[in-house]
Formats: C-alpha cells, structure tokens, sequence
C-alpha cells in the first residue's frame, strides 16, 4: 500500500503546485490587455476542468483496492497530462 500512498501525495502535492501557477498566471493577465484577459480567462477555465477531472479521478483511486488502482493509474496519468499541457499553454503566454 505504501506505494498508492506515495503516489496519491506526489499527485496531490502537484495540484497544489498547479493551483499556486494558476493563481500566478491570473495575477499576470490582470495586468495584461483586455484581449489577452478574455483569451486567458478561456484557458483557466479549460484548466480548471482538466485539473477538476485530474482530481476526481485522482479520488477515485484512493478509494479503489489495491490491485485496482494500479489499473486505474493510467487515467490519472492522462488527466495530469491534460492539465499540464493546458497550463504550459497559459503559461507560456505569460513569459517575460
């Protein structure tokens, strides 16, 4: 079991992560202009939902036997892969 703990803080510790740029990134487009505002807004909300089912499924795992979990790691896995291809899109909108 040891290793689904592991793997289930490494994830929840990455949602964290991931939480801290967005609120980074919204700070930045504050400043921006109002096109770069409303093209931003539309990204959060993609990634809120990315980071939503990342999450979701994330909880699914936790709760799931040992033996199924392990199955179920390929979902979260492409859930993450969502969300970080959504935030490195906003991000590198944001690059100074």
């Amino acid at each position: 079991m040891a290793k689904k703990d592991e793997y289930f803080a490494m994830m929840e510790s990455q949602i964290k992560k991931w939480d801290a740029e967005v609120d980074r990134l919204r700070a930045k487009s504050d400043q921006a202009s109002a096109e770069t505002r409303a093209q931003f807004d539309q990204q959060l909300k993609a990634m809120r939902a990315s980071r939503d089912l990342a999450y979701k499924k994330l909880q699914e795992m936790r709760t799931a036997s040992e033996s199924a979990w392990q199955d179920m790691q390929a979902g979260v896995d492409a859930a993450w892969a969502s969300m970080k291809n959504a935030l490195d899109k906003a991000s590198s909108q944001f690059k100074t």
